[in-house]
């Protein structure tokens, strides 16, 4: 019975989790696009999570860390760990404490010029992803995908 019970895991893994997994083919494919565009933005020092950071905040001057991570979706604790080698690298400027110990980020001139800088390495690194997945499949990701609360 229980040798019945371990092969019918074992298939269970082998079929269902390890071949059909939608979070983990998600991840594995997440990695190998991520490692692309991280070696597209090489260059600029960036790997692609600083840069989507970047211009996230681009986008909303004076933007709340909570609204950020929300945005991101990503827990806040670890958005503070990661805003730090961008403010440490005077790419963005973070105030302190306000209101309700608000916080809020802002890019600085130096994070928008690297941002102009890295911008035409993203869209090859674009265009490089686009190629791999297929234009049907791209349709489907770009209109599919979950889309970040702004």
């Amino acid at each position: 019975m229980q040798q019945n019970l371990a092969a019918a895991t074992t298939e269970t893994i082998r079929n269902e989790v390890a071949g059909a997994c939608a979070c983990m083919q998600l991840r594995k494919t997440t990695r190998i696009i991520s490692r692309l565009y991280d070696e597209k933005l090489k260059p600029t020092k960036l790997k692609v999570t600083q840069f989507t950071t970047l211009s996230v905040i681009s986008q909303f001057p004076d933007l709340s860390f909570t609204k950020l991570a929300d945005i991101m979706g990503m827990e806040r604790t670890t958005l503070v760990r990661n805003l730090r080698p961008l403010e440490r690298n005077g790419l963005i400027i973070a105030s302190d404490e306000g209101y309700k110990r608000t916080r809020t980020v802002s890019l600085t001139d130096k994070g928008f010029a690297l941002m102009s800088e890295a911008i035409p390495l993203w869209r090859d690194a674009q265009e490089e992803a686009r190629k791999m997945v297929g234009d049907a499949t791209w349709q489907a990701l770009q209109s599919g995908l979950i889309q970040p609360g702004v």
